[in-house]
């Protein structure tokens, strides 16, 4: 009986501190998110750095499906800080810096919420989370301008149409000959507002979070007709005046290592002198498998002499790097052959005959008989017709502002060099030539010198 009495008293006990846990997490203070249309349990606790059921616990909610919009939710993990909070988009050309004064939250607010370690390495698309002040709105009906380099008090007021002291009134200055280069400040009107310096006046980035292979595409209004250019990754940007905007088309290298790398856009001023942007894109995980092919003993001879693929990887490097600044076809892309049937595609790690996974697959193989009809996609001007000893019977178009595509393994070719070729013309047939295992077409597509997923670019849009 006393053993009965004792283990009822330790159960007793061990639950009173397991129901304190429960309600202490649960009386636990933090700030506050109000869900929004779309928003799931999971997404939350994505998107703020939660776990799910510490969400369920916190706020007393028995199944993970059962929320809705406007419904106030406790977050766990960021002592300290109270009240209601949101997440914004870091856009293009925007830097930490300009944060405090455009979502009116102080720099230490922000860096706790958000667990900054160093401020400069903000990426495009990054989601920060910011307390939501009762004055946000008020704020952002003020309007900003950036601080430019050379800018003076009376520059700012000139562009803001104010008075010196009306600015230094808004910004709470005491100091005139204060240097706020890159900084935000507050103008009087809205129509003013701009988180990016001229003479850049918007840019757009259709991809802000592309994956190896990936293409990407650029658009930038400036405020005056300037020539603007470009680095990604250590490879030169070309810029194509389209549609009254200053377009260009990049990829990102099928084995770049997954993480964040350094964009950079430089214009030129009014006075001539040059404006550099510093951003930079997260670049993911494609995921992409591995092949191992066997190849009978004279196919693999052409892999045993590692000039003959050096000179072959040069000369089709040379084709595909000359910048055609004009767009040569109209709407999308098509497809060269029919796509029922594909047998290996983009980005596949390869080894040959056991060896080392050093290469990748650089194209989409369609599988088809020989003989078969090969299409051009898109138009374009012929640039190679030619034998290789890999590739076999080669042909690649340029098809303007940066973008190439290649058709390897041909039976035979239809077309020769600085021939025009309209969308679907027949250009030639499926073979099996060169380093190939039987018939098929290897179609490649290359944007600023740099092979992309095909079945990535055909889904792109040129605006």
């Amino acid at each position: 009986m006393r053993k009965l009495s004792f283990r009822f008293l330790l159960f007793l006990i061990i639950g009173m501190f397991s129901c304190h846990s429960i309600v202490a997490a649960e009386e636990q203070e933090g700030p506050l998110y109000q869900v929004q249309d779309g928003d799931t349990l999971y997404s939350i606790a994505q998107k703020f750095g939660g776990d799910v059921q510490l969400l369920q616990r916190l706020n007393g909610i028995e199944n993970s499906s059962l929320i809705s919009i406007g419904q106030t939710l406790i977050l766990s993990d960021y002592f300290g800080v109270s009240g209601l909070v949101d997440t914004y988009a870091v856009h293009p050309g925007e830097s930490f810096f300009s944060m405090p004064l455009k979502l009116n939250n102080d720099s230490d607010t922000l860096i706790k919420l958000n667990r900054i370690v160093n401020p400069h390495t903000l990426f495009i698309g990054q989601p920060l989370i910011y307390k939501i002040t009762d004055h946000l709105e008020e704020y952002n009906q003020i309007g900003f301008s950036v601080v430019e380099e050379r800018d003076s008090l009376l520059d700012l007021a000139i562009k803001a149409d104010c008075s010196p002291h009306e600015l230094m009134i808004l910004n709470d200055w005491s100091n005139a000959n204060l240097t706020l280069t890159g900084a935000f400040v507050y103008t009087p009107v809205s129509q003013t507002m701009s988180s990016i310096p001229s003479p850049f006046e918007d840019i757009v980035i259709s991809n802000e979070h592309p994956s190896q292979g990936h293409p990407v595409v650029i658009s930038i209004d400036t405020d005056h007709e300037t020539s603007v250019t470009g680095l990604f990754d250590n490879t030169n940007l070309n810029f194509s005046s389209i549609d009254g905007r200053q377009v260009s088309l990049f990829g990102v290298h099928a084995m770049s290592d997954p993480g964040i790398y350094q964009l950079l856009l430089t214009a030129d001023r009014n006075d001539g002198q040059p404006v550099t942007l510093e951003m930079r894109l997260r670049v993911a995980d494609a995921q992409y498998g591995s092949q191992n092919l066997l190849l009978a003993s004279d196919k693999a001879k052409l892999l045993e002499d590692e000039n003959v693929r050096a000179t072959e990887d040069q000369t089709i490097s040379d084709a595909v790097s000359i910048f055609t600044e004009n767009k040569l076809w109209e709407d999308g892309f098509g497809h060269p052959i029919s796509m029922d049937y594909i047998t290996t595609r983009f980005g596949m790690r390869r080894s040959y005959n056991g060896r080392d996974y050093l290469t990748f697959h650089g194209g989409v193989d369609f599988g088809a008989s020989e003989g078969t009809p090969i299409y051009a996609p898109a138009a374009g001007v012929v640039v190679m017709s030619k034998m290789l000893d890999i590739r076999g019977t080669t042909t690649i178009i340029d098809h303007g502002i940066g973008v190439y595509t290649g058709y390897w393994h041909q039976q035979g070719s239809e077309v020769s060099v600085g021939q025009k070729v309209a969308s679907g013309e027949l250009i030639g047939y499926v073979g099996d030539t060169g380093l190939s295992t039987g018939p098929h077409l290897h179609w490649e597509v290359w944007v600023n010198g740099i092979q992309v997923n095909p079945l990535e670019w055909i889904n792109q849009e040129i605006n």
